[in-house]
């Protein structure tokens, strides 16, 4: 049975509910999967048709969805067969509690996905900074010799991916903690689980630290003896006893010391070192040498948004780098300490998280810091005793990239590394990294 027959076997007919479309990709790729195998779908989201447009504008071939924008309505609950869920929505909305109450089958894409695959097939990589990148880096070193994909939380639907993948094929996601809780449900975790580290993060969306911790804990709770979980070396909570306890997988570790000394990768920043150490402990399982999986890794330019060099400026040599998927304090101070004394632009959004060590290291390690409103900008200002550093606050890009051009000197690096989320002045964070690009193409070409 091929992918599409299964697929209407599942859910041909079905009344689907998708609670949440959102803007990354993830709920257009439930919506074309349900929708291709005859479901009867209904999309609903709080966000109106004008923030969901470029989202709804893939969707417009589908005759067999509808949708109700700009809020949730308890009588679509009542409609549905299943509920699919972005993951992003709290365990604790009321909507979600209501279709519970209901005794609703509430699914998310992983639940959708091990319905297709093996766990066998399954690269997971987790962890709170460096999973984009890790999970890109290991398609990288791997794609050359084997028949891999790469999905997730990272822009590309996994959903997307099955008409294109057999039982042969290797896949690689970046997971996050609130996907993760599918693992739960189905009591699976992947064959090779990767755990990059574990700082504050999502203290909004979970209930407490060890919550968080918990959630990343199940990418690899559900292994046996014949699977893997690579751990970061020098993550102090990944190497806590009580974490590593009843993990049945192989462990494996990483260190940014296992890199060569000739290792020389476009990509900079001491964090970015244990990224290549971890893809680099992947290639070796599956019998990639170790200077092919360096050559590969050496010519990898980066992933879109994190601390990416978006252009050099002219004359004046100006570089300016994209790090817009820094949401978190532990993020942006990777990127002033890989990119010391740079110009900053930061601020934004908290989500619980404090701003004492991001206000110290803006006041050892930037030149001068431009600041987007918000709550968390507030917070560092009021944290930092550099307050001379401090250019402004601002809720426009092209007029806060227009002063920085105006000032910046020969050679300077421009470093746009929020450590806050977006939602005051963007969608998301993909979509403020694609707003700063298009307000530093306005303003470099006016």
């Amino acid at each position: 049975m091929n992918y599409l027959e299964k697929a209407k076997k599942l859910y041909g007919g079905k009344k689907i509910l998708i609670l949440g479309l959102g803007l990354n990709q993830g709920g257009v790729g439930a919506a074309k999967f349900f929708a291709s195998a005859g479901s009867q779908v209904k999309i609903t989201d709080l966000k109106n048709t004008q923030l969901l447009q470029n989202s709804l504008d893939e969707l417009q071939e589908f005759r067999n969805i509808t949708y109700t924008l700009g809020e949730h309505k308890k009588e679509d609950i009542d409609w549905a067969e299943i509920i699919f869920r972005n993951p992003a929505i709290k365990p604790n909305n009321i909507f979600l509690k209501y279709a519970l109450e209901k005794g609703k089958t509430v699914l998310m894409d992983l639940h959708i996905f091990f319905e297709f695959i093996s766990p066998k097939q399954l690269i997971a990589v987790t962890g709170t900074k460096g999973k984009s990148t890790t999970a890109s880096l290991i398609y990288e070193v791997l794609k050359d010799n084997l028949d891999v994909v790469l999905a997730g939380n990272i822009g590309k639907s996994m959903l997307s991916l099955l008409p294109s993948i057999d039982s042969k094929t290797l896949i690689i996601l970046e997971l996050s903690s609130f996907q993760l809780q599918a693992l739960d449900d189905l009591k699976i975790s992947p064959h090779i689980s990767i755990l990059t580290n574990i700082f504050p993060d999502h203290l909004n969306y979970h209930s407490s630290m060890e919550e968080y911790i918990n959630s990343k804990k199940l990418i690899s709770q559900f292994q046996n003896s014949d699977d893997y979980t690579i751990i970061n070396k020098d993550s102090s909570i990944l190497n806590l006893p009580e974490f590593q306890k009843d993990l049945l997988g192989k462990i494996l570790y990483f260190s940014s010391s296992d890199l060569p000394d000739n290792f020389h990768p476009q990509l900079p920043g001491d964090h970015n070192k244990e990224n290549f150490a971890a893809a680099l402990t992947v290639a070796r399982i599956f019998n990639i040498s170790t200077t092919d999986a360096l050559n590969s890794m050496e010519k990898f330019t980066g992933v879109d948004f994190r601390l990416q060099l978006i252009t050099v400026i002219g004359d004046n040599k100006i570089k300016i780098y994209n790090d817009s998927a820094a949401t978190t304090p532990q993020a942006t101070i990777a990127a002033l300490k890989a990119l010391p004394n740079s110009i900053l632009i930061a601020g934004g959004m908290n989500k619980d998280l404090s701003y004492l060590e991001m206000a110290e290291t803006i006041d050892g390690y930037a030149k001068r810091v431009y600041f987007l409103e918000g709550d968390a900008t507030e917070e560092l200002k009021l944290r930092m005793h550099e307050t001379d550093k401090i250019m402004g606050t601002y809720n426009d890009l092209e007029e806060l990239l227009a002063d920085i051009l105006e000032e910046a000197e020969k050679e300077e690096t421009i470093l746009f590394s929020p450590g806050a989320t977006s939602f005051n002045l963007f969608q998301n964070e993909f979509d403020r990294g694609k707003k700063f690009n298009q307000a530093l193409n306005k303003v470099t070409n006016d």
